[in-house]
């Protein structure tokens, strides 16, 4: 792998075009122990053995897809995993990964970001259900817009398997005119500037809050999973009850308790 950091052109193409796509962040042996965890997953479900506590995070397809404008798809793959730190020790160690931790804060200007949390989007082979339109920030109800998803590619993403297609420059808009419609963009409503992004395993693909974007269906027979991380700036606070595993965590502080923190919850990982 052929990590090299590049932190002005980084800054220029997210405030550019409103998302980043950075090769190489994910090391081979991390993305083998990543895939070998979500396999087990899948199959503890598969076989109804996942403990309660872990089952009642996981979605199928039919369970997303409830209420969407394209309708219900009666299907019962994995469609994602959420509060996934808590299943296993290599999730929960993402979080203070050095190289995704190097990207935010380029972006962020800043050491004092935050973790939001951490979960799975799974696109199975013939899954027939697309990801509808729509910003990010609806669902989250921050202070301040903020934030930054950061999509870690376990599997490459093509257009043929369903990749994040985004509309680069829609992240410019006014906090107070996002609409919490925006969780279900109509079609005709959308800019037709989009850029599929294509990748490869290993990929970290960032995106600001506000930027619109989707994705369609896997028509391939390999699956394509992103691990889809939210983390909030400096002085951006969630407004709802919502709170997750091992949220507020600042990795790269420079306060004295904060470092102690996640020394202690992280240990050598950190």
């Amino acid at each position: 792998m052929n990590w090299q950091p590049r932190p002005q052109e980084w800054q220029q193409r997210y405030e550019r075009d409103g998302y980043l796509v950075v090769e190489d962040v994910l090391e081979a042996p991390l993305l083998k122990a990543v895939r070998d965890e979500l396999e087990s997953i899948e199959s503890a479900v598969r076989e109804n053995i996942l403990p309660a506590h872990l089952r009642s995070h996981v979605h199928l397809e039919r369970d997303r897809t409830r209420g969407l404008r394209a309708g219900q798809f009666d299907n019962d793959a994995i469609s994602n995993i959420m509060e996934l730190p808590i299943f296993a020790p290599v999730f929960r160690d993402l979080i203070v990964h050095p190289r995704v931790l190097d990207i935010l804060q380029v972006l962020f200007a800043s050491t004092e970001f935050s973790f939001h949390n951490y979960k799975c989007i799974c696109k199975m082979p013939g899954n027939e259900a697309p990801f509808q339109w729509h910003r990010d920030l609806p669902y989250l109800h921050h202070t301040s817009p903020n934030l930054i998803t950061c999509m870690l590619c376990i599997d490459p993403m093509t257009a043929e398997n369903g990749a994040t297609v985004v509309c680069p420059g829609t992240h410019r808009i006014a906090h107070e005119e996002v609409r919490d419609g925006d969780t279900d963009i109509p079609e005709a409503d959308v800019p037709a500037e989009r850029v599929i992004v294509e990748c490869p395993a290993g990929s970290a693909v960032l995106f600001h809050i506000n930027i619109v974007h989707g994705g369609g269906s896997n028509r391939s027979t390999a699956k394509r999973r992103n691990v889809i991380g939210i983390w909030a700036g400096p002085e951006t606070y969630p407004t709802t009850g919502a709170r997750y595993a091992y949220e507020f965590v600042m990795p790269r502080s420079s306060n004295a308790e904060r470092r102690k923190q996640t020394q202690e919850t992280f240990g050598k990982s950190a």
